[in-house]
């Protein structure tokens, strides 16, 4: 869905521009389109008509083109904007969630006047007067002569243009740059200017800021923001299964919804679906692109929006960009089973918000499915009790009972992003739970008999540092010790000999696990799971509980004294 420009312009700036020229004004705009940061300021001021192609440019890409270049390098960009596209640049860049930044105004008022009295005169007549008044408000302080005691004029600031309002401003930079822009006002309106010192007298800063945010939110509902109410509906659960059997339509754009050239910002990052990307590639038909491309857009800005990422942070909405392609990838393969035929299908019949609810769904589920497992007679609902898993289950189970459910891996929590991710976490839930079954049937260890337990004298002393893994090694130590396969502290004294039992020396001196105690515990282990599954998972559990026990225990010489301090794994009686 994303074109490239197959045009190679000539090396000769001369015969570029002639080229370039050549060809019809969609077709440029397509190339300035598919260019960024510089590259898009080089195509747009090699048309003799560079206010056309900026005019017709998406509010959005203008916007992010000043960003990727810097304000100062875009002043002939900024001067050819449209009112419409000026006034967005500001409402993005303006605030800081419900708050005007005071920086951010000084700048751009002194961009507008580095950019021309033409364009601030055409941001005064275009602009609402109660936007004006709120930016002067944040930066002077306005005295009329109305009521003033003759003794008290002498404490009047100086500035006036009309012997009447008299201005007191903020500090030497405020001034530098709103007194020519009050002058141009001044000159341009009289009247106007009139009233906006006349309200800046009786307006309280706080009202005006509340008034002007909600017109600001009305101006970016119009460019596709919705209000957060309407925008968290993406994130409502549907039932995927529901999805899979519903019926559907070939859908089709009603006259009047294709507008002007839409931004292709948001286009970018669909490689961060795979599986999406491949099938959107084989849509041809125009109607179809277009609908898709105008329903990726208005999702992207509803997440935006249900992200809380203030507007001016790129970053934060390329971060969000991603999980929307990320989740809508997740979707199409949770409803195709990963088959493109079946894919291909849906995708041109189906709301792209709903794809996206399908995914977004479908980690939700997983979600009940961990709610269900922490609920459940071993952890028995206490969020506390997840302490006992150990440090990389923690914060994977942690992550999928996120309000938003996330994926923890290699360090990092990331988006669901395809049904294998999906797999792996299914398979990671079923295997906490047939662990805790196995300790709690096997044991009959529970989290409150842990906390309950006396470890005086022991290491760890705390209860919150025992692990799944650490009851588990306990226990075979003493199964390896004393033939009985219990939670129990072992002697210090004992662990030498443990060691002996559990490890034989490889090439470079390390200990490592003996096959027959691996085998015996496969033995003992299948033995008492009958279910193929659930007896994996024991069997990874093993694996993973030894590793960690090798880790700890077989890098030490067999002539030093273990200090249980010092290592992890045992709960070890001094």
């Amino acid at each position: 869905m994303v074109e490239s420009s197959s045009l190679t312009l000539p090396e000769d700036p001369k015969e570029a521009q002639e080229v370039f020229n050549s060809l019809p004004i969609k077709n440029q705009l397509k190339i300035v389109l598919q260019a960024q940061g510089k590259g898009r300021l080089h195509y747009l001021f090699l048309s003799e008509h560079p206010d056309q192609l900026v005019q017709q440019l998406p509010e959005l890409d203008v916007f992010l083109t000043i960003k990727e270049v810097g304000e100062r390098d875009c002043l002939d960009l900024i001067s050819l904007t449209t009112p419409e596209q000026f006034q967005y640049i500001l409402d993005l860049d303006f605030w800081r969630r419900d708050q005007l930044d005071p920086e951010k105004i000084l700048n751009w008022m002194e961009i507008l006047l580095e950019s021309g009295e033409k364009k601030v005169t055409q941001f005064i007549h275009s602009t609402d007067p109660e936007f004006i008044a709120l930016l002067l408000k944040k930066f002077l302080h306005v005295t009329s002569l109305e009521g003033e005691r003759l003794e008290e004029m002498d404490k009047i600031p100086l500035f006036t243009l009309d012997q009447f309002y008299f201005i007191d401003f903020k500090g030497k930079k405020t001034r530098e740059i709103f007194e020519p822009f009050l002058g141009i006002l001044y000159h341009t309106d009289g009247e106007g200017y009139r009233k906006l010192m006349e309200s800046l007298v009786v307006e309280i800063d706080s009202e005006l800021e509340e008034t002007e945010y909600r017109l600001r939110n009305g101006r970016l509902n119009d460019h596709g923001f919705p209000d957060f109410e309407e925008s968290l509906e993406i994130y409502r659960f549907v039932n995927p299964n529901s999805l899979i059997a519903e019926e559907r339509f070939p859908r089709v754009m009603g006259r009047g919804e294709v507008g002007k050239e839409g931004s292709i910002f948001y286009l970018t990052f669909q490689h961060e679906g795979p599986f999406l990307s491949s099938v959107l590639s084989k849509i041809d038909d125009p109607q179809k692109q277009d609908r898709l491309r105008q329903e990726i857009t208005a999702l992207c800005n509803k997440a935006i929006v249900a992200e809380a990422i203030d507007l001016s942070n790129i970053m934060g909405m390329e971060r969000v960009v991603k999980k929307v392609y990320r989740t809508l990838n997740l979707g199409l393969q949770y409803l195709s089973k990963e088959d493109e035929i079946k894919a291909f299908e849906i995708l041109p019949s189906l709301p792209i918000q709903r794809l996206f609810q399908c995914g977004v769904s479908a980690t939700l589920l997983l979600r009940r499915r961990a709610e269900s497992i922490l609920k459940g007679p071993w952890f028995s609902g206490d969020q506390e009790n997840l302490t006992f898993l150990d440090p990389s289950h923690l914060e994977k189970f942690e992550g999928i009972l996120r309000k938003r459910p996330a994926l923890y891996r290699d360090g990092i929590y990331e988006d669901f992003k395809n049904l294998q991710d999906l797999k792996e976490t299914e398979d990671f839930l079923e295997s906490i739970e047939t662990i805790i079954n196995f300790l709690g049937k096997e044991l009959n260890i529970y989290p409150h008999h842990l906390r309950e337990m006396n470890l005086d004298g022991c290491h760890p002393e705390d209860w919150r540092e025992i692990t799944l893994s650490t009851i588990f090694l306990t226990s075979l130590a003493n199964q390896m010790l004393k033939g009985s396969f219990q939670f129990r502290a072992i002697e210090q004294a004992h662990v030498k000999d443990l060691l002996f039992r559990v490890f034989e020396r490889d090439a470079q001196g390390k200990g490592v696990t003996k096959m027959e105690v691996k085998d015996g515990l496969r033995e003992w282990l299948s033995s008492v799971e009958g279910e193929e599954r659930k007896r994996q998972h024991l069997l990874a559990f093993r694996d993973f509980c030894l590793d960690l026990f090798e880790e700890e225990y077989g890098k030490i010489p067999l002539e030093e004294e273990i200090d249980p301090r010092f290592v992890k794994g045992l709960v070890i009686r001094s």
